[in-house]
């Protein structure tokens, strides 16, 4: 059976999340939401919805050096195990925090789901501001859709990157962002889950890279929101000026790449479009200390 972390004292009968995700599930109308964030009632269909998405896809991309057997893997805020059981099945062992104990959105859950059909995963409850692992205990530590809940978001950052090997992996996928000096009210009222009392939140994107550069990461890369550069490439086409620019001889690659930087920068830190509940995902690196040729390098 999964282990269960102690010390996290006793959670609520209901959670507003686990309120939110059955009301969900009891609107007609809401049935595209619910196929669309993977809260089917059946969290075997979920994951192998999930295991053949193009966000797992992506994933597993990135984390291929450490999908081998040696490695260990950190879901925090792994909630029912979506991530968690998607990865399992390629073969990772992973272990998975999560401070809910419910059987809808929790860790009970990802219990009844593993009694049915073991697999190499560990389930731990516990709180990600604490989290009840060793300095450098993981090669990889991911999230879905989790840091816009927490508390405190530097210190969530700090606890992943205290728990990395140096030269470990941090992925954070769908974490929703802002635009430049919005009070996130938008935000708030676009999304459905916040009529549950569920704090939703969102951060402005330059907020969520210098939480990564304070926490101590390295080699940060965003992406998923704008478009990417393929994708901009193809609705560049509907552009009668920039796709003739884009087509001529010579400089035409320098124009894309110009116009769809503007793109980027506009849309993720200037003007996003809050309504949508836009997201992106991150990837960074835990630094590796070089003593020998810096001895004040960070550790």
């Amino acid at each position: 059976m999964p282990e269960k972390a102690t010390g996290c004292g006793p959670a609520p009968k209901t959670s507003p999340y686990e309120r939110a995700v059955l009301g969900f599930r009891a609107d007609p109308h809401m049935r595209d939401f619910v196929e669309k964030n993977y809260f089917d009632e059946d969290l075997g269909k979920a994951v192998s919805r999930y295991a053949q998405s193009e966000e797992f896809s992506r994933i597993c991309t990135i984390l291929q050096p450490h999908l081998a057997s040696g490695s260990r893997l950190l879901d925090i805020g792994a909630g029912r195990g979506l991530t968690s059981l998607a990865l399992a099945q390629r073969g990772a062992h992973v272990i998975s925090v999560e401070s809910d104990p419910c059987d809808v959105v929790g860790v009970g859950a990802l219990a009844r789901f593993w009694g049915r059909a073991p697999l190499p995963f560990t389930a731990v409850r516990g709180d990600i501001l604490r989290l009840p692992f060793p300095d450098k205990s993981f090669d990889l530590v991911f999230c879905r859709s989790v840091l816009h809940h927490l508390k405190d978001l530097g210190e969530g950052l700090r606890e992943s990157y205290r728990v990395l090997k140096p030269g470990g992996t941090f992925l954070a996928v769908n974490q929703h962002i802002l635009t430049l000096l919005s009070s996130g009210n938008r935000f708030l009222k676009a999304h459905p889950a916040t009529a549950f009392g569920v704090n939703e939140n969102a951060y402005h994107a330059a907020t969520v890279w210098r939480k990564l550069l304070g926490a101590g990461f390295m080699d940060i890369h965003f992406y998923g929101y704008p478009l990417e550069l393929p994708e901009f490439l193809v609705a560049t086409a509907s552009n009668h000026l920039r796709s003739r620019l884009v087509g001529l001889p010579a400089v035409g690659r320098l124009f894309l790449v110009v116009f769809h930087k503007l793109h980027v920068a506009f849309r993720r830190y200037i003007c996003v479009m809050e309504e949508t509940r836009p997201a992106i995902s991150m990837v960074a690196k835990r630094r590796i200390p070089n003593h020998a040729g810096n001895p004040h390098a960070p550790k």
